[in-house]
């Protein structure tokens, strides 16, 4: 009976430091994303030049552009094809999908969109291309190594919202 008494208070010791070091493994991690986060809002726009083509990014996989090679699948997005210029139209629909207009020409748009719970920014451009009558995009986070789809996620989202006018 001591034996089984010890063994038990063994298991409840055991049980009590795992859920201390697993208390503290997840505040750290919140701790880390809300100082990512902050960091994020701190770094300058990582954008392109307003005239053009539209930048692309390091082998991360945190960004997606309609700039990068079509082979490269990780961060490809088709551009959007488009007879008039869609611009206008962007800088009035962005800000109801929660994105911030930063800059805005006749042919190129930059925004900012900050996640919910941290607040981590990702930069957002447009580029038209009148000749070609083609809409690219641009989607990237500023910091951390994956987005999870986030990026993508927005750029399809906007695209289907233009499709709706």
């Amino acid at each position: 009976m001591e034996t089984l008494k010890s063994v038990l208070a063994f298991f409840e010791a055991v049980g009590q430091v795992a859920a201390i070091v697993l208390l503290v493994a997840v505040v750290a991690g919140v701790v880390w994303f809300a100082w990512l986060g902050r960091v994020s809002r701190r770094l300058p726009a990582s954008v392109s030049p307003t005239g053009g083509p539209l930048r692309t990014g390091g082998p991360k996989p945190n960004w997606v552009a309609s700039t990068a090679r079509r082979q490269d699948v990780l961060h490809y997005i088709a551009p959007r094809p488009a007879a008039q210029n869609p611009i206008p139209r962007l800088v009035a629909l962005l800000p109801g999908l929660g994105l911030t207009v930063r800059d805005a020409t006749e042919r190129y748009l930059q925004a900012t969109a900050s996640s919910t719970r941290f607040g981590f920014v990702d930069d957002v451009e447009f580029l038209y291309d009148p000749a070609a009558g083609l809409l690219h995009a641009r989607s990237a986070s500023r910091v951390g190594y994956s987005d999870i789809g986030a990026n993508r996620r927005r750029l399809e989202a906007i695209f289907r919202e233009l499709g709706k006018e």
